[in-house]
């Protein structure tokens, strides 16, 4: 069985560590893995974080 994932990218707040944690815990909450994030601050403090999720379809070999 292959396990097929989704992608998903997001801009979050970088600079405020308690924003940020939320941000993090409520995307988690979704079914989302952190799986990078970007060091693309803006100069909004914002940065790209990339996600990943385990697609509910499988394909068996």
């Amino acid at each position: 069985m292959i396990h097929l994932w989704e992608y998903d990218s997001r801009r979050i707040n970088g600079r405020n560590m308690p924003q940020l944690m939320s941000d993090l815990e409520r995307i988690g909450n979704e079914g989302w893995e952190l799986v990078q994030i970007k060091d693309d601050v803006d100069d909004e403090g914002t940065v790209t974080a990339i996600f990943k999720r385990e697609k509910q379809e499988t394909i068996s070999l």
